[in-house]
């Protein structure tokens, strides 16, 4: 003879509806969990472009005055089939009026490339001193 409590046969596991609340969780949670691990991921490429990009604006910035002339202008390159540059150079007037024989030079570099259809960039700008005769 079997025994009941309370009128009711003793219940063991879940119902259909705890079972599809647990499962909607858990889908729930994947997705946002595979949405974060997506994002970081194209984070990832970005700062490795980003980086990459850095370091050909420094090799690049290394260059002038030997591969690079330090003349007023712009100049303009690829590098890699991906990566454009373009160092813009302008003379700045003296700092003191008898003091003509210091040139300086305002340079500004820019490094761009497409990702993903949009245009990425990296400004540097830096200054030159130049001694006339020497």
């Amino acid at each position: 003879m079997a025994r009941f409590k309370s009128g009711r046969a003793q219940q063991r596991g879940f119902t259909l509806l705890e079972t599809l609340v647990a499962l909607s969780v858990l889908a729930i949670s994947l997705g946002v969990i595979y949405q974060i691990f997506g994002t970081s991921l194209r984070n990832m490429e970005y700062a490795k472009d980003y980086s990459y990009a850095q370091m050909l604006a420094e090799s690049k910035l290394s260059e002038l005055g030997k591969g690079i002339p330090v003349v007023e202008g712009a100049i303009e390159g690829e590098i890699d089939e991906k990566y454009l540059w373009r160092v813009d150079m302008v003379p700045l007037p003296p700092l003191q009026e008898e003091d003509e024989t210091i040139k300086r030079m305002k340079i500004d570099f820019k490094i761009t490339w497409e990702e993903n259809n949009r245009t990425r960039f990296i400004d540097v700008r830096t200054y030159r001193l130049s001694i006339e005769g020497l």
